[in-house]
This record gives structure tokens, C-alpha cells and sequence, in this order.
């Protein structure tokens, strides 16, 4: 049953005593300790007055004929910390309830209890070198908008924890689908004066000692904001898992094996153009992209053994794919040098086309010509370059 935080007993509730109270508090870190709330009890979300607004909830009923009510365990457990929840309004109604009695048991709210004050006492004995700065980045896909959870992305970071209450975000929801090249330039420069907005213009670039992104945009954009990051720190990326709808990576130990393969033209063409052809989450078209470059183009690709939607599960592959486009773009520069452009078309997921941007080098690669696929029709367009005045 629910009790009011207040030291007296009024009519119908029973006495907490305030060191109980405080001690309650300290576990919960003054939130609803009710599974997947979380909501802050001293402030209001819409005045931000900041006042006291919980309730302490009795998993067992401290009347015997309450919910979940015991003949003797009601008046053992009745200012007992380890039978009390601290909830929020909403939820110690819920499980003030006799009507909710059955399906929330003392089994479960103690599995409630316990699943949120080890949270709390983890996370507040994390080190500082735990502390990453939390990016989103979003912009609608193919006229699609986004929205991401920030409960689910704080929750995904274990062990680390957000530098800030709230993340960093570079939202393009407001912005129309992008059609012109000049569009692609003024989203561009949106996403660059945003980045620089937060980072300071570098000036506390020394700040970030970790980054964790969530991002959710069409693939050049997405090759451009890793371009502005590159390696100024270190930096976690995360991807939205379609079979799970979550951002949280797969065991690394599950994965094995080689995860990718590396296909080069038989002869290089020294009047050839230069791509590179990402495909993970499908088969990109590669009579459609030399089509656009010329049948005697230069291309290379890094596939998947099994390219798929889901194939980008673990950080294991992540991480391979990062040290096999890298050593392909090494490769490539001792084939070109640094002046020839390089072509770049992904069919890959958001992670992959940010460390597509972080791995180039702005003093030893040439400019990258990054393409948008705009569906079966129309195939591959042109949309932007990265790196542009590399040979200026």
C-alpha cells in the first residue's frame, strides 16, 4: 500500500520513520523505483517547480487485508526499507490496488525494487573514466522521421554513464527531403555549425575524452558527421537493431569467423575512375555504379559473407570492418596516390557509414565523392564530397 512521505501518522497510513525515509531516497536516487518509469520525484517535468512528489508504496500491504496483505508479515514489514518502494504518484496507485493485485505480486515489485537500486548503486560507483558524452544524430530517411529514445539509449550504455542529463543533438527532423546538391551543401553546413556549436570549435575537444553515437540519417550525411568527428577521441558507435528494436550490441563471443570479404578489379585502369562499394545490408547495384563511373572503372568492394538488414550485430564486426576499410583506403592511395577522387557507394548500416567518414585522413586522402541510392528506379545519385579541397 502506498503511504505518503511524512513522518506522522495521519488516518489510514502508517508512520515511516524519516531515517527510513532518507535511506529510501538514497537507494532509489529520488526516482520510481516502478520497472521502466524512472521519473524524477523533485522536480515537475512541465513547471520544473521543485517539490517533493512521491509516494512510498508497501509491497506487502501493511493492512493484512490489503493488497497483497499478509496475516502476520503486514505489521514485521510495515516501515521495513526492504519492503518499500519509492514511487511516483501514478505507479503507487497502481500498486496501492486491489484490482492490480494479481498481476503485480510481491515476487515481481521486490524484482522491481531490487532490478532499480543495484541500477542506482552501480552506476554511482562508476569511475570517471566511465563518463562518455552522448551524441544523436537524425534526419529523415526517404521523407521518414525519427524519434530516439533517450531512456532506452541511457540504458544501453552500461556500464558507462552520460556525461549530462540531457544528450547532445544534431536534429534535422524540421529539414524536407534533400533533392538538389545544394541542399546536400546547406544540410552540410547545418550539421557543421551544430558539430561546432557543441564541440566548441575545438577549443574543448580535450573535454571529450569519450563519445557514444546514436544515429539515425541517410547515409551521406551520415559519412559526413563522421568525417567531422574522425578520431578526436574515443568514440562508441551504437545501431538500431530492426529484430530487437534496441540499440544494445550482441555478445561479442557469439560471433566468429571472417565477416567480410575484399574484391578488387583484376587490372587497375590507370584512365579508370576510383569506387568503393559497401555492401552489408544488401547487394549494391554494381552495373548502376559503372554506369555512372564508366565499365572501366576502378572498383572495389567490401561485402558481407551474408549481406542482410540484421547483419550488423556485435561491436566484433563493427570493429573488423573498420580495420578492413582502412587498410583498403591504404591500399588504394599506393595504387592512386593522394590526388585521385574516390567514388563511394554504401549499402550499409548507420555505424558503418559514420566510420566510413572517421577513417578518412584530410591530409593524405583525396577528395571522397559519397552517393545517396534513391531507390530501385533511380539508383545511385551523386551527393556530396568529403575531404573537397584536398588537392586545393
Amino acid at each position: 500500500m502506498a503511504t505518503a512521505p511524512e513522518e506522522k501518522k495521519k488516518a489510514g497510513r502508517v508512520s515511516i520513520p524519516q531515517k527510513v525515509q532518507n535511506q529510501l531516497w538514497a537507494r532509489a536516487a529520488g526516482r520510481c523505483e516502478f520497472r521502466g518509469c524512472n521519473k524524477i520525484l523533485y522536480t515537475d517535468d512541465l513547471t520544473k517547480l521543485k517539490d517533493n512528489l512521491s509516494v512510498i508504496s508497501h509491497i506487502i500491504a501493511y493492512e493484512k487485508d490489503g493488497p497483497r496483505g499478509h496475516e502476520t508479515l503486514s505489521d514485521q514489514l510495515k516501515i521495513d526499507i526492504t519492503n518499500l518502494m519509492l514511487t511516483c504518484k501514478d505507479h503507487g496507485k497502481i500498486i496501492d490496488s486491489k484490482e492490480y493485485e494479481e498481476k503485480y505480486s510481491v515476487a515481481l515489485l521486490r524484482e522491481y525494487k531490487k532490478e532499480h537500486e543495484d541500477r542506482i548503486k552501480l552506476l554511482t560507483g562508476v569511475l570517471e573514466d566511465f563518463k562518455t558524452h552522448v551524441l544523436l544524430f537524425f534526419a529523415p530517411i526517404g521523407g521518414r522521421t525519427f524519434n530516439i529514445d533517450q531512456n532506452q539509449i541511457f540504458q544501453t550504455l552500461h556500464p558507462r554513464y552520460p556525461s549530462a542529463e540531457y544528450p547532445y543533438s544534431i536534429d534535422l527532423t524540421d529539414f524536407c527531403k534533400v533533392e538538389t546538391r545544394e541542399g546536400w551543401a546547406f544540410l552540410c553546413q547545418t550539421i557543421d555549425e551544430k558539430f561546432k556549436d557543441i564541440f566548441k570549435n575545438g577549443a574543448n575537444r580535450k573535454d571529450f575524452h569519450h563519445i557514444s553515437i546514436f544515429a539515425l540519417a541517410p547515409i551521406p550525411l551520415l559519412v559526413y558527421l563522421g568525417s567531422l568527428i574522425g578520431d578526436i577521441s574515443n568514440v562508441d558507435l551504437y545501431q538500431k537493431h530492426r529484430s530487437t528494436d534496441k540499440w544494445t550490441w550482441k555478445d561479442d563471443s557469439e560471433d566468429d569467423g571472417d565477416f567480410y570479404q575484399i574484391l578488387g578489379p583484376e587490372k587497375h585502369s590507370a584512365a579508370g575512375k576510383t569506387a568503393i562499394v559497401i555492401s552489408l545490408s544488401g547487394d549494391a547495384d554494381k552495373e548502376n555504379i559503372r554506369g555512372i563511373l564508366g565499365g572501366d572503372c576502378n572498383l572495389y568492394e567490401i561485402r558481407a559473407a551474408k549481406p542482410g538488414l540484421d547483419f550488423l550485430s556485435s561491436k566484433a564486426k563493427l570493429k573488423a570492418f573498420s580495420l578492413a576499410y582502412r587498410e583498403l583506403l591504404k591500399d588504394i592511395r599506393c595504387i592512386n596516390g593522394h590526388s585521385t577522387e574516390i567514388h563511394l557507394f554504401c549499402a550499409a548500416p548507420a555505424p558503418v557509414s559514420v566510420e566510413c567518414g572517421r577513417a578518412f585522413l584530410p591530409k593524405c586522402d583525396p577528395p571522397i565523392k559519397v552517393y545517396d541510392f534513391i531507390g530501385k528506379d533511380g539508383g545511385f545519385v551523386y551527393a556530396l564530397t568529403i575531404n573537397e579541397h584536398a588537392n586545393g
